[in-house]
């Protein structure tokens, strides 16, 4: 957002206080109804500034004279409100009580989670409430859910024609197990949902184990894993194998047994899919063996892997081209571990910027064209509209499933995979950067992990 938008949202709350101050004379002996209603307001008017401007987390933030409102758009946070000090306004205690969290004294000394539904401008959301307890009272964490919106098709979260048709080679078999990695909120789930509904058929079974259930999607039988029943991910994919399913969703493998029951079950004809946090498709292998997996059943089971980031996507209607500095490019490129001779020729929109290897006569271009936003209306100043997924997906041929067994290391393998067309996250970015889908700043975390 940009400073004016953000000045708006604060002369909104000013006002409000104003007019509360103006209506009630006694303001610092206010009545509790009043005080109440007060808060409210001020509570929805973040909720709803949240939603119009697209964020898809607020944070709120006690500070030592006020609190602190920030919200994360397109995987960026933005400062945007002040509240002042006040004993009439209880924004962290409201918000509490909307997710049936505990308000008393001695709740502010324990983290929290909770969750509850509102009605916004016309639509319906999860709000998912997380407290942390600091040395200037709660922190409040809040994940935006649109329960209105639709699954997003799986064309359309960013794969390129090549991954796409790699993965679903790999989920048509409709068996064995397929792990989809990244970091916190790189996207998982939505890839996961994405691939339940294009295999949501009536002739087939789907059983998910979640914690929570993010989206609701009818047909599927979504179960959410509730730690204060003490249900685990391992207790409740036994159930569900006594269910009779075809496919099974389990929200994440986090320990050795719900592991190796996800394991036994892709080896038994079902496909089981899942998340896992690693840094790349192959390095899922790498965390199953960690976990306490044998090398052979990891090697039998995986059909496939995925491993995703999510970038902000430049906004389409102020893009524009600019020249990047060669040197500090190669410069990049090496520090990355990338060979500068990788890289890009072709920006024509007939090849939509396909990233392509150089061969050992041609020489690096003099300049390189990327793009960025500049920032306009439509995508609030942020030079910014949506997010876009990065991929790199591996089906798990016999050659790599032979390399797994072996103990050969993951360059090696990776190796492997690039000679049956593997493209790697890396790939991926560059050349979205190319093609003017992301500014190449915002790539180069990505980059860096090649080093």
């Amino acid at each position: 957002m940009n400073a004016a938008q953000v000045n708006a949202v604060q002369a909104r709350y000013n006002q409000m206080l104003a007019d509360a101050k103006k209506s009630n004379s006694l303001w610092g002996k206010a009545q509790n109804t009043e005080a109440a209603n007060l808060t409210s307001d001020i509570v929805n008017l973040i909720l709803t500034e949240a939603i119009s401007v697209r964020a898809s987390d607020i944070h709120i933030e006690p500070r030592i004279k006020n609190t602190h409102i920030r919200y994360r758009i397109d995987g960026k946070l933005h400062d945007i409100l002040e509240v002042a000090e006040d004993t009439n306004i209880h924004i962290i205690p409201r918000l509490k009580i909307l997710a049936e969290l505990p308000t008393d004294p001695g709740s502010s000394k324990k983290a929290w989670d909770g969750r509850f539904t509102m009605e916004v401008l016309k639509q319906k959301f999860d709000f998912r409430v997380s407290t942390l307890p600091t040395v200037l009272g709660d922190k409040i964490a809040i994940r935006i859910l649109n329960k209105d919106s639709e699954i997003i098709n799986l064309k359309r979260i960013g794969l390129n024609p090549k991954s796409y048709a790699t993965l679903e080679t790999i989920f048509l078999r409709k068996r064995g197990l397929i792990i989809v990695s990244g970091p916190t909120g790189a996207g998982k789930t939505t890839t996961l949902y994405s691939i339940l509904h294009r295999l949501h058929t009536p002739d087939v079974n789907i059983i998910t184990l979640e914690n929570p259930v993010e989206y609701q999607i009818d047909g599927i039988n979504q179960c959410d894993v509730n730690k204060k029943n003490s249900e685990t991910f391992s207790s409740g994919l036994r159930v569900a194998l006594r269910q009779d399913p075809d496919i099974i969703l389990i929200g994440e493998i986090r320990d050795l047994e719900s592991a190796e029951i996800a394991i036994r079950a892709s080896i038994t004809g079902h496909l089981v899919m899942t998340s896992l946090h690693a840094n790349s498709a192959l390095g899922s292998v790498a965390r199953l063996i960690n976990m306490g997996l044998e090398r052979h059943m990891v090697s039998y089971a995986l059909t496939g892997a995925v491993s995703q980031h999510l970038i902000p996507r430049i906004c389409e209607a102020c893009r524009t081209p600019y020249k990047i500095d060669m040197p500090l490019f190669n410069k990049i490129c090496i520090q990355c571990g990338i060979d500068p001779d990788f890289l890009i020729y072709n920006i024509n929109k007939t090849q939509q910027g396909t990233v392509q290897y150089l061969s050992e006569n041609e020489k690096v271009p003099v300049e390189l064209i990327f793009y960025k936003g500049t920032g306009c209306p439509k995508c609030l100043g942020t030079g910014y509209s949506g997010r876009i997924g990065i991929f790199e997906v591996i089906q798990f041929t016999e050659d790599l499933r032979e390399a797994i067994v072996n103990n050969v290391s993951i360059s090696e393998m990776e190796n492997i995979a690039v000679k049956k067309g593997f493209q790697s996250l890396a790939s991926d970015a560059i050349q979205k950067a190319i093609d003017g889908t992301v500014h190449f700043d915002d790539i180069y975390p990505i980059l860096l992990e090649k080093s």
